[in-house]
C-alpha cells in the first residue's frame, strides 16, 4: 500500500513538474488557446457570412442578366464587389498553406467582376454574358482548390 501511495504521489509531483515547464517554454494555457478557437471561430463565421452574401447575389446577377435588368445586375455586381474585398482576409479550409494562389485567384476574381461591372454599365449583352462565364470560372477554379 505505502508503495502505491509514494508513486502515485511521484506522479502528481512529475505531472505538475511537467505543466511548469510547459508554461515556462512558451506553451499556451487553456484560457489562451479557448480564445484563439473563439477568434477562428469568429473568423470562420464571418468568411460563412461573406460567402453567403456573394453567392446570393451571384444568383440574383444571374437572374438579372437572364431578364436584362441592367440596373438589378449593377446593383447585385457592386455588392460582390464589395464582399470580394473581405476574401484578401480569409484563410482556406483546405491548402491553408497555398495562400499565394488563393489570392491570386481572389485577384483575377476581383478583376473579372469590374469587367463585368464595365459591361453591365454599357448594356453589353454579350460581353456581360461572357463575363459571367468567366465569374462563375473563378468560383469553381477557387472552391475547387480551397474549400
Amino acid at each position: 500500500m505505502k508503495t502505491v501511495m509514494v508513486i502515485m504521489v511521484f506522479a502528481l509531483v512529475l505531472m505538475s513538474g511537467m505543466t511548469v515547464l510547459a508554461h515556462e517554454e512558451g506553451e499556451e494555457s487553456g484560457t489562451e488557446m479557448k480564445m484563439d478557437m473563439k477568434n477562428m471561430d469568429m473568423k470562420m463565421m464571418k468568411q460563412h457570412r461573406t460567402m453567403a452574401v456573394i453567392a446570393e447575389h451571384w444568383t440574383e446577377t444571374q437572374e438579372a442578366l437572364k431578364e436584362r435588368d441592367w440596373k438589378e445586375a449593377g446593383e447585385d455586381v457592386a455588392e460582390i464587389v464589395e464582399a470580394a474585398e473581405e476574401l484578401k482576409e480569409f484563410k482556406p479550409h483546405r491548402n491553408a498553406d497555398r495562400v499565394l494562389d488563393f489570392m491570386k485567384i481572389q485577384a483575377v476574381f476581383a478583376k473579372r467582376l469590374t469587367d463585368l461591372d464595365k459591361a453591365i454599365e454599357s448594356k453589353d449583352a454579350a460581353a456581360a454574358d461572357k463575363l459571367a462565364g468567366s465569374v462563375q470560372k473563378s468560383c469553381n477554379q477557387c472552391h475547387a482548390m480551397f474549400r
